[in-house]
């Protein structure tokens, strides 16, 4: 038994970064960004609806195996989030024992099926609070432990946008909070205004990452990992282009922004929120 103990211990203080999951092979547990928070090395994605009839079963597969990072999105499906939240109550989960991440910009509409295209959007202070006050009340959860920011809000200031996010974690309703689909030099000004102000840094930056698009996960995320602790987690690895003919991929290819320093086919991603 002390053989047992030590070696796990070691396993630990010898490698903080990756710490081996004993439930399934290859899984692995990292620290997101610099911060304290661990996480495992795959993550449920519930951006899109799933039958209540297949949710339960897939949410509680993922537990079973270990993956307890489940990845959220206000805009694509507030369902989701309502979804996970009525499985973990109805399974009696520990909320310490998982780990929730969503994303805000976008409003959903009363019923929480579409994105709106009203003026309810944006990363304003009362956008941010009204929006993390929502998800928590979908979720029937204390907290959310990361939120992510989904993409820059061009018409709001930088320093309102991080006092806001300072305070949703001053009042316990956010743990930690981090960036989507934001550029290397955005992120770096968020971090300087965060010093300026003396506001709680963003952790972790959500990127597009699959062999289309490698520039900015593979150059400049390692940078900022680096030089302000900000950890990458990344989204349509291994999704873009599965399943699709020569003239699918064609046209990705002709509606992919490749003009631009940063290429995305976050296009698709934007027709289901805008």
């Amino acid at each position: 038994g002390e053989v047992t103990v030590s070696r796990h211990m070691s396993t630990y203080m010898g490698n903080h970064t990756t710490m081996p999951s004993v439930v399934t092979p290859g899984l692995r547990y990292r620290n997101l960004g610099k911060s304290g928070l661990r996480v495992p090395n795959i993550g449920l994605g519930m951006w899109t609806t799933m039958s209540e009839d297949s949710a339960e079963d897939i949410i509680m597969t993922a537990l079973e195996n270990g993956i307890n990072l489940f990845d959220l999105s206000e805009a694509h499906c507030a369902k989701g989030e309502a979804e996970l939240g009525r499985i973990l109550k109805k399974r009696n989960v520990r909320r310490t024992s998982i780990i929730i991440t969503t994303k805000i910009y976008w409003s959903t509409n009363s019923h929480g099926s579409k994105p709106t295209r009203s003026d309810e959007r944006g990363l304003s202070r009362k956008h941010i609070i009204e929006s993390v006050k929502a998800s928590l009340a979908r979720l029937q959860v204390e907290y959310i432990d990361v939120v992510l920011l989904h993409k820059v809000d061009p018409v709001c200031p930088m320093e309102e946008l991080v006092r806001a996010m300072n305070f949703v974690i001053n009042q316990g309703w956010v743990m930690y909070w981090g960036t989507a689909r934001w550029s290397p030099s955005e992120i770096m000004d968020a971090y300087t205004n965060c010093r300026q102000f003396n506001c709680i840094t963003p952790i972790v930056e959500q990127t597009e990452y699959h062999m289309f698009c490698r520039e900015k996960p593979e150059l400049y995320m390692p940078e900022l990992y680096h030089k302000i602790g900000v950890g990458m987690m990344a989204w349509s690895a291994i999704t873009t282009g599965k399943g699709l003919g020569r003239e699918e991929i064609t046209g990705l290819f002709a509606k992919s922004r490749f003009n631009r320093k940063y290429s995305t086919f976050s296009w698709c991603e934007e027709d289901l929120a805008v």
